[in-house]
């Protein structure tokens, strides 16, 4: 697919990022990833069906132990939070690591939306605080990160 491209292709960042995993802990090694999502070439591909297709098309040729980046390419683009969304909605189950334009304040909202893993800027900590992964005390609706409204529980 064209919307995706190699991780060695992955322009390198100017500001030292750190991963962090679901619950908030400093990633020293993470594995490679199989492949590297643009949403703005994703959406723009023509001929692939719709968008829809072209997202179960990933997750039906991705394994529990594939590991997907999705860009950011800009702090306020919310594609990429529809296309993980859409991602796990399609029985992706492996790794999903949002990558670039992000910052510690997006976990809480890239978590509920189905990412597993978070190249953030150097915090300067090795485990982000509990406030940041979990700000709020419940939840409105369902999401992808499992969680449920109050009246579906």
């Amino acid at each position: 697919m064209n919307a995706s491209i190699l991780a060695d292709q992955l322009q390198p960042d100017t500001i030292q990022t750190i991963v962090f995993d679901l619950n908030g802990n400093r990633v020293l090694e993470h594995r490679a990833f199989t492949q590297i999502i643009e949403p703005a070439t994703l959406i723009a591909e023509q001929g692939a069906g719709t968008l829809s297709e072209r997202i179960q098309q990933i997750a039906d040729q991705s394994t529990d132990a594939d590991v997907i980046a999705i860009k950011f390419g800009k702090f306020a683009d919310g594609r990429s939070y529809s296309i993980a969304a859409r991602l796990r909605e399609s029985g992706f189950r492996g790794e999903l690591h949002a990558v670039g334009d992000i910052n510690q304040e997006l976990v809480f909202m890239l978590r509920r939306v189905g990412f597993t893993h978070f190249h953030i800027p150097n915090p300067g900590t090795a485990v982000l605080a509990a406030h940041i992964l979990e700000p709020f005390a419940g939840y409105y609706q369902a999401a992808q990160d499992g969680s449920k409204a109050p009246w579906q529980e």
